[in-house]
């Protein structure tokens, strides 16, 4: 199934005037309107393919990898946070939200093999496990006595293995991402938690350059403590 350009979400970052349709990315760990599927990427945005069938001929040589598996199937949806890799051609990248728009950001091939994901969920399970959801749909489990981690503290997990590197706490002084409202993308150090018990949404203060922006908790993604554990740009 395809779709018209003019009506393509914001996150694809294409021209909207160059061809009558876009594709419509296939179900996966993100939503919709916040993923672009990889023909699309491979085609407008890297443009590696002049065509969705040379960008379909890539896929099926098996060339293009998300989060370390090969991915063959071109509405496959690529989202916040994914790490795309071409070894073929030694290019990697990782997909961040800048104004609104999901773009590449090119990486090492070291840095290819981890990925960051937020905790939004956690679970108490037989057994004295503790399971995890991140925000790309991923879950993990661990033994709960050492479940330190809170929901809404960042991990940096190996990618295809998805083995819990290092964790990073949402606490002031850490380094942010903003993942919603009007500043997507814009980073700064976290400087208050206001924590509400009320239907009112928990809201923080992040420092921008100096300057004080007011968000959703929900809309905040710890990226590192001191410096970022990945490259923004």
């Amino acid at each position: 199934m395809h779709l018209k350009r003019l009506g393509a979400s914001k996150s694809y970052n294409i021209p909207k005037k160059t061809a009558k349709f876009a594709v419509l990315p296939s179900s996966g760990a993100h939503a919709k309107g916040e993923c672009i599927p990889v023909g699309v990427f491979l085609r407008d945005i890297l443009m590696l393919a002049k065509t969705l069938s040379e960008a379909k001929t890539i896929l099926n040589n098996g060339y293009l990898l998300v989060d370390g598996k090969i991915i063959k199937n071109y509405k496959h949806p690529v989202g916040f946070m994914d790490v795309v890799a071409l070894p073929k051609i030694k290019k990697y990248y990782r997909i961040l939200s800048k104004s609104g728009k999901l773009v590449p950001v090119e990486i090492d091939s070291k840095e290819s093999l981890f990925k960051l994901g937020k905790i939004i969920s956690k679970k108490q399970l037989n057994g004295g496990k503790m399971q995890f959801g991140l925000h790309d749909g991923r879950t993990f489990v661990m033994a709960a006595k050492k479940a330190i981690y809170k929901v809404g503290d960042t991990v940096q997990i190996s990618v295809p293995t998805q083995e819990v590197k290092a964790h990073v706490s949402m606490d002031i002084g850490n380094i942010v991402m903003v993942t919603g409202g009007r500043h997507v993308g814009s980073i700064g150090k976290l400087k208050k938690l206001e924590i509400v018990e009320s239907p009112e949404p928990n809201m923080v203060i992040v420092d921008i350059d100096g300057k004080e922006l007011r968000t959703l908790k929900d809309y905040i993604f710890v990226i590192g403590t001191k410096t970022s554990l990945i490259k923004l740009e």
